[in-house]
């Protein structure tokens, strides 16, 4: 078990204990996990989406034939020139 201190802005410690008293029976702890479990949650959501997007672009080159390396390599430079262009 890791036990933490946290110190709150005084701008959000009216807010969070409002918070406490109507959702968690006063329990600033509590609520301090709740949040901190949502953010995990979001951030394994996001991975997961990221994980289908890219075994969808897979899936469409592979339908289309595939690319090959040399092909690959000379559209990312031809992007990168395009979307940075040298001043």
């Amino acid at each position: 078990m890791i036990e933490i201190t946290v110190k709150v802005p005084s701008r959000l410690s009216q807010p969070l204990q409002e918070i406490a008293d109507k959702r968690f029976e006063g329990s600033l702890i509590a609520v301090m996990q709740a949040a901190l479990e949502s953010y995990l949650l979001s951030k394994q959501a996001e991975r997961e989406k990221l994980k289908q997007l890219v075994q969808e672009i897979r899936r469409e080159v592979t339908a289309r034939g595939g690319i090959d390396e040399k092909d690959l390599n000379r559209r990312i430079r031809e992007y990168r020139k395009a979307a940075y262009p040298r001043k």
